[in-house]
């Protein structure tokens, strides 16, 4: 009888038992001989030296939808060669994954706050991923199984580049996978001729993909184009939410409390928010977003945004609790997009990875992953020396 094991081979097995028969099943005193140290992760990171650690950098952003009407490709001309510089071997965007959408779909019956993420932040993912299941005639779990396929025979046949057909075919399985940024990077490797000429998209999904290439957003805008620079062939999606259960506990309090609230309103007064609306309308007027971006990946904006934004509620002391509830749910949620981020860099162990996201996450992100074994990150003033020494975040 032919007995396999989990994950393939026994003789991983037989390696992890004979390490396994190393250690003692009864840990000893701690300070004793042989004892477990206190802080596992920083004893297993400092054999790793840090030249050798996967590099991650997060970019901080603000929404590019905020100046939609105004903006040019051409205003991030200065930008994206900073970040090709950086040469990531995958980039990190801040959309739901394909599976954590379905589950939020199958689960929309479970609360309100549950069917407005999936229509608020994954609207593209439910229309564009239906329709593909529906001209390929499978399901989303089907197709990224299919995907999975698909890189695994590229892979083995040590293929070089695609061939337009070969990545329209690709394209509409990632939408049937409900990953819709991957699907339009596929799309946007096509010019006009052969998106014309291919025939695996349909031309309702071929529109709506080339609506998608065309937003004003930081995964279009600024990811899409540097993966596409350096011909990678995903974005990878690794956004979350709170736990929405816990977070319907306190929503409806915590709008009563806030309600009114002096320290709340004062927020939008303080001079890092005002000073960075001032410096985007100049860097609009001059067509470069670059020293804006620079500015809000700054140690001074960082500092300052965490302690006006977050701050706030340490200081409002709600009788209810609330106020430390939003917080903590906060972190939940960073902690789990760092835990994303933190998947896809064990995937390129000694390589690179770029993070494309939210100025407001950065500085947690880059704590949480600072924290983890086998992660060197890399701040975004090192590449781009212009970011302001004082102005906006270091006051």
């Amino acid at each position: 009888m032919n007995h396999r094991t989990p994950f393939g081979a026994a003789s991983r097995v037989a390696a992890l038992v004979s390490i396994l028969a190393l250690v003692p099943l009864a840990g000893p005193v701690e300070g004793s001989p042989g004892a477990v140290p206190a802080d596992p992760i920083a004893a297993l990171a400092a054999v790793q030296p840090p030249q050798v650690r996967t590099r991650v950098l997060v970019l901080g952003t603000f929404h590019l939808r905020e100046i939609a009407e105004e903006f040019k490709p051409s205003m991030l001309d200065r930008l994206l060669p900073v970040l090709q510089g950086f040469r990531p071997d995958a980039i990190c965007v801040e959309t739901l994954s394909g599976t954590r959408v379905r589950e939020l779909e199958l689960r929309r019956d479970a609360g309100p706050l549950v069917g407005q993420v999936v229509d608020d932040f994954a609207a593209a993912h439910v229309k564009l991923g239906k329709r593909a299941c529906e001209v390929l005639g499978t399901s989303p779990e089907k197709a990224a199984v299919r995907v999975r396929e698909m890189f695994a025979a590229t892979r083995a046949a040590g293929a070089g580049k695609r061939s337009p057909e070969e990545r329209a075919a690709l394209a509409l399985w990632m939408l049937a996978a409900y990953d819709p940024a991957s699907a339009a990077l596929q799309w946007s490797y096509l010019d006009a001729q052969a998106r014309a000429a291919q025939k695996a998209v349909p031309a309702d999904l071929a529109a709506l993909l080339d609506a998608r290439l065309a937003r004003v957003d930081e995964t279009y805008a600024i990811a899409a184009r540097v993966a596409r620079a350096l011909g990678l062939e995903t974005l990878e999606p690794v956004d979350d939410f709170e736990d929405l259960d816990a977070y319907a506990v306190i929503d409806a309090q915590l709008d009563k409390d806030l309600e009114g609230n002096a320290l709340v309103a004062a927020i939008s007064k303080t001079p890092v928010y005002q000073d960075a609306a001032s410096r985007l309308k100049e860097c609009v007027k001059s067509g470069d977003l670059l020293p804006q971006l620079a500015l809000v990946n700054s140690a001074g904006y960082a500092a300052a945004d965490v302690d006006a934004q977050w701050g706030v509620f340490l200081r409002t002391h709600f009788a209810s609790g609330a106020d430390r509830g939003r917080l903590g749910l906060w972190e939940n949620r960073n902690l789990k997009i760092a835990a994303r981020i933190r998947a896809v860099a064990a995937l390129h162990p000694g390589g690179r990875v770029l993070v494309v996201y939210g100025a407001a996450h950065r500085p947690f992100l880059e704590a949480y992953l600072a924290r983890t074994i086998d992660v060197e990150v890399v701040g975004f003033e090192s590449l781009a020396p212009q970011a302001p020494a004082a102005g906006a975040g270091a006051r």
